[in-house]
Order: structure tokens, then sequence, then C-alpha cells
């Protein structure tokens, strides 16, 4: 009886990792250039474990986009006056937006196994075998993560994670003005001696507003329509601007 009634007891031990964010909702239309996200928790280490030093765990968060669509990246070369593409290779399944901050170097906080595994760092994404390039995709890969970070769709930063005290911790996610519109999923990990102890994860969603919003949804409703359509647009503006500059001389 005392047995049966003690396997009903909740696991008092387990370590508790809660997170949060200061806002789950970004509305973004024409005039939006960008804005920052608190995220936070507390990490409770196990009844009994004795904390030393200021911090009880590493904390590593995530936060990347559900929405992975297809980058393709050119090598452009001389040929006689001009320069031309000349060779190219496209990753499929690559996240939009990539953001990682950690309590300290992420080399130091577990082994290269465990980082790419759950990519952990720019350069554990994912980017899949990518098609073309021939012998040189580790070339078009690293061209590919440099233009995402220049674009700041994806970033790193270690050391970015602090601790308020042993075990509330904070970081902030800068969105830039350029950020995609969806679901960006918030990931928060507790690591000891390398290996994780304990996660959360969050939602954040990023949504169009006003014009922006009536132009996406035509573009998925109506692609060709709308693809006409800018082309028209591009065609009459063209016009438009040959006509005045004719007039003016």
């Amino acid at each position: 009886m005392l047995l049966g009634l003690l396997a009903l007891l909740p696991d008092v031990q387990a370590e508790e990792l809660a997170a949060g964010i200061s806002r789950d909702k970004i509305e973004i239309n024409s005039r939006f250039t960008g804005t920052d996200v608190a995220i936070f928790g507390s990490v409770e280490p196990a009844i009994g474990e004795v904390v030393l030093g200021d911090r009880s765990r590493d904390i590593i968060v995530v936060v990347r986009s559900d929405r992975l669509s297809r980058a393709v990246v050119r090598r452009k070369a001389p040929v006689g006056p001009v320069w031309v593409n000349t060779d190219m290779l496209a990753f499929d399944n690559v996240p939009e937006f990539y953001f990682v901050a950690s309590s300290r170097p992420l080399a130091e906080i577990a082994e290269p196994a465990v980082l790419q595994q759950f990519q952990l760092g720019v350069q554990q994404v994912d980017t899949g075998p990518g098609f073309g390039g021939g012998h040189k995709a580790g070339e078009f890969r690293e061209a590919f993560l440099a233009s995402r970070l220049a674009q700041q769709l994806y970033s790193q930063h270690e050391g970015a994670v602090t601790f308020m005290s042993p075990t509330l911790f904070r970081t902030t996610l800068a969105l830039p003005p350029n950020v995609p519109a969806g679901n960006l999923k918030v990931s928060v990990y507790a690591f000891k001696d390398g290996r994780i102890t304990s996660s959360n994860a969050m939602t954040l969603f990023i949504d169009k507003t006003g014009i922006e919003r009536a132009l996406s949804d035509f573009s998925v409703r109506e692609p060709l329509l709308y693809g006409l359509s800018a082309i028209l647009v591009a065609v009459v503006s063209g016009l438009v601007a040959a006509a005045l500059f004719r007039d003016r001389t």
C-alpha cells in the first residue's frame, strides 16, 4: 500500500525551468523599424542540490522561424567586360530567421556533437546538402550564412544571457526591420556538465498589418495574378518615368 501511494506522488526532485517573453505578438507595417523582446526565466535545481558560484546552470536561448524557405547563392565572375553568374547552389528548407544567445561561449557549454544535434549556433544551422555548386558546397554555405548575418536575419550572441541571481536569467531578442512574418519558436535550454538538464519552449507571432498584410494575402491566394500585377506596375512605372524624362529634355 505504501509503495503504491509513493508511486502517485510527484517527482519533487526534478529540476524545473520556467521561461517567458515580454511580448507574444509583434505587428509589423511599413513604419516598422525593429523592436526588442525580453526573454527571461528561472531554473530551479533539484531539491537538495547545492548551487555553487553565481549561477545554477548554463542557458542557451534559440529563436528560429518555423517557416522554412529556399535560398539560392550565386557566384559571379568576369566574362569579358561584364560580370555574370557562373555557378550557383540552392539550399532547401532553411529557417528564415535564427537567433541564439548563451550565458557563456557555446564551445564551453557543450560538445560539438550536442551543439550540432540541437542546432545551437549559426554554424550548426542545418542547410541540407544543397543542389549544385559542385565540390565547393562549403564555400556556398559560408556565403549563405554571411549573407544572413549581414541582413541581421541570423545572429549569435555568446555571453548575452545574464543571471540576475543564481537562478534568474534574461536576454534580449533584437528583431530587425526585415524580420519575416510568421511564428518564431523560442526554445530555452539549461545545461550542466555538457548535457541538457531541462528545456522550455514558447511561440512569438509576427503578424503583418495594413497594406502589407493585404498584399501578402493576395500573393498567397492568387500568385499568378499577383506576379502579373507586379509586372504591370513595373512597366507602367517605367513608361511614366520615361515620359517625364523626355518632357524635361
